[in-house]
């Protein structure tokens, strides 16, 4: 049955090209492009969720990757905000697979398209503790959901740029994993967005071939010598996937890498001789996605020296004991927010040019005002929180979605006064700040749930 969302008929310059392909039943594709799309969930494996969404069935390339049987609202879960899991097409979730396979020891990761997080969060589930993730937004208007889903993630060797990929090239030479989730034509998504229907040309996809040449030009060059470049795109055409394979090899000098994936979990290979995987909507449970992987070679390194970002460290030390194994972050004030950035991610930001706009990076621990210490939004959620500093109080469902849409909330007698960390089923949710006849609800406001 088409979704009730989709209007749009899918486009005959669309079908007639993929009629063009040996490689794929066209019929049977545009027949799965009329049927509900799947809906998936991946869990966050630094975080409690033990309980959450236990007889789901499921993603067979994701091993936290789960299927609903029914779309919930996930709003109303206190557990989205904890950041206990993401919603994700299960397609996506490949990305966690690919990660762990090519990440056996901590590394520099950088997701040069990253908003709104799903695949960066893939990613950082996969790598090692004490890897560094750098995720980059060009669009300043996606920046926000992609610092909001990361903060929420909780992972403290990350932070969030805003540049064009070009400024990227700074890092040349130490990048283990890039991850090019390329803007594209986008029908991979046709089953979901009217948009991806309505939009179709042979222009936009020439289009975005141009710009993804240019992204992947600039990816390449920030690889170690063996480093592996993730390419990925929601879109079907052999333009903008299999064509950008041999562009990467011919222009780029990288090389094919097979991982061989499972045969059991019945992912299509591309449409050339070339290893990449096709998820199909009629051959797999997911939406549309391309996805291969490609490696620089070994040789000489090119790990150029660049000026040193200076950051200011906080005299007072503020917040600092609020972090697991302070000892491996340095305490800085950035804009008035004491921050603690991993040794390893302050070496890696040191490389990039002092115009790249850093929109957060690390930890936000909190403000001083005063003789107070505000504790940030940040450190609650992030796995690198102690939770012997302040005390906690634990929320029932009603009284986190109160909470959670910056109502007053009802502490119980004896809570200790001062800052308060707010939990739902021991997921850390945010801070109240208790003044004996009444408490401050601190949660950020243009975070609040509005339902």
């Amino acid at each position: 049955m088409r979704p009730e969302s989709i209007r749009v008929s899918v486009p005959e310059g669309f079908i007639e090209e993929m009629r063009l392909e040996p490689g794929i039943d066209a019929d049977a594709l545009v027949d799965a492009l009329d049927r509900e799309p799947s809906t998936g969930v991946r869990l966050n494996s630094r975080k409690n969720n033990a309980s959450l969404f236990e007889d789901a069935e499921c993603v067979k390339w994701c091993a936290t990757g789960r299927y609903l049987e029914s779309r919930p609202v996930f709003t109303l879960m206190p557990e989205l905000h904890a950041g206990a899991f993401y919603v994700q097409d299960p397609s996506s979730m490949i990305h966690r697979e690919i990660v762990a396979r090519l990440a056996d020891s901590p590394c520099v990761l950088v997701d040069f398209c990253a908003a709104p997080g799903g695949k960066t969060t893939a990613a950082i589930d996969a790598l090692p503790d004490g890897s560094v993730v750098i995720a980059n937004e060009y669009e300043p208007s996606r920046v926000g959901a992609l610092k909001e889903n990361l903060i929420k993630w909780g992972y403290p060797g990350v932070a969030v740029v805003n540049a064009p990929t070009s400024e990227l090239r700074s890092l040349a030479g130490t990048v283990d994993i890039a991850l090019v989730d390329a803007p594209c034509s986008g029908e991979g998504m046709m089953r979901k967005e009217p948009d991806a229907r309505s939009q179709w040309s042979k222009g936009l996809i020439a289009g975005c071939a141009a710009l993804q040449r240019e992204i992947v030009a600039d990816a390449a060059e920030t690889l170690r010598p063996g480093g592996y470049l993730v390419y990925s795109t929601c879109t079907f055409n052999r333009t903008e996937n299999e064509d950008m394979l041999d562009y990467m090899a011919s222009e780029l000098g990288l090389e094919s890498v097979d991982l061989h994936l499972d045969d059991e979990w019945g992912i299509p290979d591309g449409l050339t001789g070339r290893p990449a995987k096709r998820f199909m909507p009629h051959l797999t449970r997911g939406e549309g996605l391309f996805v291969a992987v490609m490696r620089k070679p070994f040789g000489e390194s090119d790990r150029r020296k660049r000026k040193r970002r200076t950051l200011r460290p906080k005299q007072a030390m503020a917040g600092g004991v609020m972090l697991r194994d302070k000892e491996n972050y340095m305490i800085c004030d950035r804009d008035g927010m004491v921050v603690g950035i991993p040794f390893a991610l302050a070496e890696v930001l040191d490389r990039l040019p002092e115009k790249t706009r850093v929109v957060c990076a690390g930890v936000e621990l909190g403000e001083v005002k005063g003789k107070d210490f505000i504790p940030s939004q940040a450190i609650a959620l992030s796995t690198s929180l102690r939770r012997d500093i302040y005390p906690e109080v634990e929320l029932s469902r009603s009284a986190a979605l109160a909470y959670l849409r910056k109502e007053n909330v009802d502490l119980p007698d004896g809570t200790p006064r001062g800052y308060v960390l707010a939990t739902f089923r021991g997921l850390p949710l945010g801070w109240l700040k208790n003044l004996g006849n009444r408490c401050n609800n601190l949660y950020p406001k243009n975070w609040r749930i509005r339902m």
